[in-house]
């Protein structure tokens, strides 16, 4: 069988994102004018956009609620080509959000999550949908899933003729949800101060070499402007830079991380990575976060959508 012609499957957060941008620094204590528009989120849900928008067949594994930000949110994933047949809808629960405040030059101030629905995906809904996981190309799950899920798909990673495994930061609060060992992952993403926050040390080439130790094959540390880290004995050297953007172009900073570790994805679905290294995948990573960032979408719509997934 072509990996190329089996999807990738997508586990973790689907959510509504609340954007409010103020128009002047942020004055704690009181109320600020904002403007305010909604897209859809998750950090799963938006590497699955992101794919899909490239041509790549896509699986959504999520939990939403029955109520109409849960039906919109499985109807316009579908439209983008994602298939969403499988997602859990859950009674009585809302789904979930994540409210972003924006400075005036729509870098991020503070951002809020309740993804309360995220605990919903079990180890054992994980097993009802190891069939899929196992015929995937590659598996991609974001840290919203609860620890014991993460360390039952880390596992299943682990076994002989395992779809690789993509692991995907979602904040530095969650990274405690990171299994101890780590064998089976074939990529770890996540920004300095996820990476931080797991290691306890700000020397970043010694956090990374505490994560090969555990398991992971290979880690991509994001660094904002400064683009992608290559970890050094020494300490840590920008590998690759990120595109300039100039600051009067930059709209929404929200999208742009998964944007990036959608770009790594593909790259290793398309056996880029194993072809050609790393770097070129990683340049067309940096250069699809950088028209994220220019986007008011969190994904950029750049494509037309694919047609939806027949029923």
């Amino acid at each position: 069988m072509n990996p190329a012609l089996c999807p990738v499957v997508c586990l973790g957060g689907a959510n509504v994102d609340r954007k409010l941008r103020v128009a002047a620094p942020v004055r704690p204590g009181s109320s600020n004018p904002v403007s305010a528009r909604e897209t859809w989120g998750g950090v799963a849900r938006n590497v699955a956009e992101n794919l899909a928008r490239c041509g790549v067949p896509v699986q959504m594994l999520t939990a939403v609620g029955q109520d109409a930000a849960g039906r919109a949110l499985l109807d316009d994933a579908a439209r983008c080509g994602i298939d969403t047949r499988a997602a859990e809808v859950v009674a009585d629960a809302l789904t979930g959000s994540y409210t972003a405040v924006l400075n005036p030059d729509g870098s991020l101030h503070v951002a809020l999550a309740h993804m309360d629905l995220c605990e919903q995906l079990t180890p054992d809904w994980l097993a009802r949908h190891a069939g899929r996981c196992r015929s995937a190309a590659l598996v991609v799950a974001d840290l919203n899933l609860p620890a014991a899920t993460l360390a039952a798909l880390v596992a299943a990673a682990s076994d002989l003729g395992a779809p690789p495994l993509v692991l995907v930061a979602v904040s530095e609060a969650k990274m405690d949800r990171l299994p101890a060992r780590l064998c089976g992952v074939r990529l770890l993403v996540l920004n300095r101060g996820e990476l931080v926050a797991w290691a306890g040390t700000e020397v970043l080439a010694d956090g990374v070499t505490r994560l090969k130790a555990a398991g992971v094959r290979d880690v991509v540390v994001t660094l904002g402007e400064a683009g992608l880290g290559t970890p050094t004995a020494g300490g840590q050297r920008v590998g690759l830079a990120a595109l300039a953007v100039p600051p009067e172009a930059v709209l929404d900073v929200t999208g742009a991380g998964d944007a990036l570790a959608a770009g790594l994805c593909h790259g290793l679905w398309a056996g880029a990575v194993d072809a050609q290294g790393w770097s070129p995948t990683c340049a067309r990573a940096l250069a699809r976060a950088a028209l994220t960032v220019q986007s008011a979408e969190t994904v950029i719509p750049d494509t037309e959508p694919l047609p939806p997934v027949p029923l």
